[in-house]
């Protein structure tokens, strides 16, 4: 019976032995998996940036400095020429009226009834050197005559602008009111040049 029980008692220390290295190995991967696994990932990630980075600067000093000054001279001129087409298109008449006989004759042009044309009398500054003076235009018509006032307007050699449109369609099912909200571009230096 002595020797049973030595048997059982071995038996069960064997047991928590193995149990107690499982656990062990159970904590070690677990802990390796959540904490040295990931900063490893991160230090590889880390390295690999820095590499793209130095490359980045050999590229960087390596550059001819001959063709990157070409390219900036070609991208001014095109600028420049962009700038010029801008001013070109501005309203020739530092007074905003001067474009009614205009926006009237597209309107008649396309077929629609013009039932209010003013100033409103607002404007909003554009940088340093240019204004957007607010027109109200109200018309009724067809919208295939909308369309091609629209198209009128945006052929037109100055800028119309249109900042809100409201479509309301009449009992006439191929009619509508159309309320528009134009702007003009004027330039602030012309204005103070003619005053």
């Amino acid at each position: 019976m002595k020797k049973q029980f030595q048997f059982w008692l071995e038996a069960i220390q064997m047991k928590w032995l193995v149990t107690a290295i499982v656990i062990y190995f159970a904590i070690t991967g677990s802990s390796l998996q959540v904490l040295i696994l990931p900063e490893s990932q991160r230090y590889d990630e880390a390295v690999l940036r820095q590499n793209q980075l130095a490359e980045t600067y050999i590229d960087l000093v390596s550059l001819d400095i001959e063709l990157a000054i070409e390219n900036l001279d070609a991208q001014l001129e095109k600028l420049d020429s962009l700038e010029l087409i801008f001013k070109s298109r501005l309203l020739g008449s530092t007074r905003v009226n001067a474009i009614f006989p205009v926006l009237d004759r597209f309107c008649t042009t396309a077929l629609l009834k013009v039932v209010t044309l003013e100033p409103m009398n607002k404007f909003e500054d554009i940088d340093k050197k240019y204004q957007a003076h607010l027109i109200r235009l109200s018309m009724i018509g067809r919208f295939t005559d909308f369309l091609k006032f629209l198209e009128m307007t945006e052929r037109h050699s100055e800028w119309i602008l249109i900042d809100d449109l409201i479509v309301k369609p009449l009992e006439r099912n191929d009619y509508a009111r159309y309320d528009l909200t134009l702007s003009v571009l004027v330039s602030k230096e012309g204005k103070k040049s003619e005053e």
